[in-house]
């Protein structure tokens, strides 16, 4: 491991010395997918660690023990070194031990009190954690509860797996690696009485119902919950036990209340970023079964946002998000503005004075920013300021993100006056550009059009520009996706051709060759490619007709983009550093990233590995 790191930091020192440093980190990032925090470490090496390759390798070092160096100051720096080179094996603890002692030697009598300070703050946040896993517990014997129920129906030598129990699995199982970690050792390593024994074993029942290797759930599973949830004792251990809550110190998940949430484009983004929803508040009745269908242990409440009483969530939310109706300013609707029906945005300011969020974000199109509404969104700004918040509005568009689609919305981004924290809007991300076609190829092939490799080749190579006619890049991206449409809007049959696929109506199957000899021919989108298109996983069910569920995916927020606000959001909220590739490259699918020996710079440089086996 020593000599794969050292190797690798001669690598990028010698890929530095050729190429300009902001070239060369963009070229490891990209294409060689190293991560921010490893890239810096290995930058960094030279600057640092230069001449004492010796001592790392007799050493025997990991990354985390180099990363550790780098990271250090002179002082500490030279005195591990010097204890390397006498011979001693350090880890990362030690390297933190001398950092400490060293930076202790040098505190004045203010900067010691300076340091009690932050011991306090540690001790207050190491209590929230403690609360927050105490209400974990809580989840746990909800879930057990439910599962005696089905005991006291007569199931009394197990209660079947079904998709709602796998649901509420999954989701108690999500919650508990954020907890305490998804790493757990093997249950034979551990002493059955044992605190740890205690989490594994009930990390395991979570994964196995989960995941569907356990399919029906017996006393034996439900005792492992117990004694986790501390609502059992071990029979062969008669002393009491330390609540699981005094046994872990990691931060809970923040809370989001959601408006009109729709068939849930933005709440599956908030998901993936951390988020846990409060309740989710959708007044259609498709959407809200959509919603159900796909996350049974959703609180989804079916109202009109107009008539819920916000007041009963205050205090219990970190979050107030939603994708308010944007017909009243879309460029493609009548453009009433304030004096349509469906405008919520007031409604939306509303849910903020009386929740009194931390933070609040509302989607909606970039049609509001016209000069036409210029007076309505000063007086949005202006009652959003009334109720004690900074505003800002920030554009955002998908194809940033990973998604085939160039979709331009605007986010209105808030934080309570005496809580502001520092928001920046999520970095882009062009390396994750992806184009219509590789998105598309299975399933433009699915009724057997032999056309289909051919257009998903024209696809790849097309080139795009913005609205200014600026080049953005090559590979075709979908237009703006929209909701049920029975005929083409003006323009979109022009842009049709342009863009090698018809917009409207929905097509009702893939393209047949049938379909393709007619005269004029260009292949439509289904419901389910028009969901790709959105970023919406393959597996999610839509409830409804056809225009009902393509309303529902017209008007949804791509989750894509949902996630990068949401870990935008928890960063500012939290002041937590956000590893932006490694989220970020989950929401879109990629492959998980091998450790594998790094590539020559130059092709005449022979890794260590290929000498030793020319021995």
């Amino acid at each position: 491991m020593t000599e794969k790191v050292l190797q690798m930091a001669a690598e990028v020192e010698t890929l530095m010395d050729f190429v300009p440093a902001p070239e060369a980190r963009a070229f490891l990032k990209a294409r060689c997918n190293l991560p921010a925090t490893e890239l810096s470490t290995y930058v960094g090496f030279a600057k640092t660690l230069k001449g004492s390759e010796d001592a790392l390798r007799a050493a025997r070092v990991s990354f985390p023990v180099v990363k550790a160096l780098v990271s250090s100051d002179d002082d500490a720096r030279r005195e591990i070194l010097e204890r390397m080179e006498i011979g001693a094996q350090l880890d990362t603890k030690d390297v933190a031990s001398i950092r400490r002692r060293l930076a202790a030697a040098k505190l004045t009598a203010a900067e010691a009190s300076t340091a009690e300070n932050r011991r306090i703050v540690a001790a207050a946040a190491r209590k929230q954690a403690k609360e927050a896993i105490s209400g974990y517990e809580a989840k746990i014997s909800a879930f057990i509860e439910e599962l005696r129920l089905h005991f006291r129906k007569g199931q009394a030598n197990g209660v079947v797996v079904q998709t709602g129990l796998r649901h509420q699995a999954g989701r108690l199982l999500e919650e508990f690696e954020l907890l305490f970690g998804g790493e757990q050792p093997p249950l034979a390593s551990l002493r059955p009485a044992s605190p740890q024994y205690r989490i594994a074993h009930a990390h395991k029942v979570l994964g196995d119902v989960a995941t569907g290797r356990l399919l029906e759930i017996g006393p034996m599973q439900t005792s492992a919950l117990q004694a986790f949830a501390g609502r059992a004792r071990v029979s062969f251990d008669p002393r009491p036990r330390k609540p699981v809550a005094d046994l872990a110190s990691l931060s809970f998940r923040p809370r989001v209340l959601e408006l009109c949430a729709g068939a849930g484009g933005l709440a599956l983004g908030l998901e993936r970023a951390g988020f846990e929803h409060v309740a989710l508040i959708e007044f259609n009745k498709h959407a809200a079964a959509t919603l159900r269908r796909n996350r049974p242990d959703w609180n989804v409440v079916e109202e009109d946002v107009r008539k819920v009483d916000f007041t009963s969530y205050r205090n219990r939310v970190d979050l107030l998000a939603g994708g308010l109706p944007c017909t009243p300013f879309t460029t493609v609707g009548e453009k009433k503005g304030k004096r349509d029906e469906n405008d919520l945005l007031m409604e939306g300011v509303r849910a903020v004075r009386e929740v009194k969020p931390k933070a609040f974000v509302f989607e909606n199109v970039e049609g509001l920013l016209h000069a036409r509404h210029a007076d309505y969104v000063a007086t949005l700004l202006r009652g959003l300021s009334k109720a004690g918040y900074q505003t800002e509005i920030h554009r955002i568009n998908t194809r940033d993100y990973g998604v085939a689609q160039d979709r331009s919305r605007i986010m209105i981004v808030g934080f309570r006056k005496d809580a502001a924290g520092i928001f920046r809007m999520p970095p882009k991300f062009p390396e994750m550009a992806r184009n219509m076609g590789d998105v598309l190829a299975d399933l433009m092939g699915a009724s057997g059009w032999n056309g289909a490799e051919d257009w998903v080749r024209m696809m790849r190579k097309r080139p795009e520009f913005d609205r200014l006619g600026n080049p953005i890049g090559v590979g075709a991206l979908s237009d703006t996706i929209r909701g049920y449409q029975g005929s083409p809007k003006e323009g979109e049959a022009r842009r049709a051709l342009e863009n090698g696929v018809s917009y409207a109506p929905p097509a009702k199957v893939a393209p047949t060759n049938d379909e393709a000899s007619r005269e004029g021919f260009v292949p439509g989108l289904t419901n389910r490619m028009r969901a790709r298109l959105q970023d919406f996983p393959d597996d999610w069910e839509f409830v409804g007709g056809m225009g009902s569920v393509a309303d529902q995916i017209g008007n949804a927020v791509a989750p894509a983009v949902g996630q990068a606000m949401g870990l935008a959001l928890v960063s500012a909220l939290k002041e937590w550093e956000i590893d932006w590739h490694a989220m970020m490259e989950r929401s879109i699918g990629l492959a998980r990233r091998r450790i594998v020996s790094p590539p020559p710079i130059m092709a005449d440089i022979a890794h260590f590995s290929e000498l030793e086996d020319a021995d």
